[in-house]
């Protein structure tokens, strides 16, 4: 998978040319995200350590803001956390990649159908990923931080953008 979603990302440079040499603003541009990997891949491996922790404090506070949510869906507190894990895991390839349509394309068409599916409020999914994005905050570092948030940015606008449900189920 992953070399698959390298050679999309250098394809899309490459496309972009449209069959002509690459300029040196395009080879500086692939340049540029070649000398970012490592510090992509340390904040890949700071976030996967801590994930547990991130995921864990996000849900505390989404118990908090919706205590009668249990009421509504049965498992539902696990069920979110687990979508949640998958949610901060392809944000982290996306990172990886420099590359939001990837968490856009493999997950986010499915879930936020299902979660329209499940009657949840695009209110409730926003705050589910704003506390995503605010529990990394917390716990990553500064660095690890700026590279995921504008992922977990388009997490947010992305997922919540469906309309809001005839009967409310949180």
């Amino acid at each position: 998978m992953f070399a698959r979603s390298m050679y999309s990302r250098l394809m899309k440079t490459v496309n972009r040319t449209d069959n002509l040499y690459l300029t040196p603003e395009e080879q500086n541009e692939l340049l540029d995200y070649a000398r970012s990997l490592p510090r992509r891949f340390e904040a890949a491996r700071l976030i996967e350590a801590r994930e547990q922790t991130i995921v864990a404090q996000c849900y505390e506070r989404l118990r908090d803001l919706y205590p009668q949510f249990e009421h509504y869906h049965k498992d539902g507190w696990d069920k979110g956390y687990r979508d949640t894990q998958l949610v901060l895991r392809y944000n982290v390839q996306a990172m990886l990649m420099d590359d939001p349509d990837i968490a856009v394309d493999k997950l986010f068409g499915w879930l936020r159908t299902l979660l329209a599916g499940l009657d949840l409020t695009p209110q409730l999914v926003r705050d589910t990923f704003t506390c995503l994005r605010d529990a990394c905050a917390a716990q990553l570092p500064a660095e690890a931080q700026a590279l995921l948030e504008p992922h977990l940015n388009r997490t947010i606008e992305v997922l919540a953008d469906f309309p809001e449900p005839a009967l409310a189920a949180v």
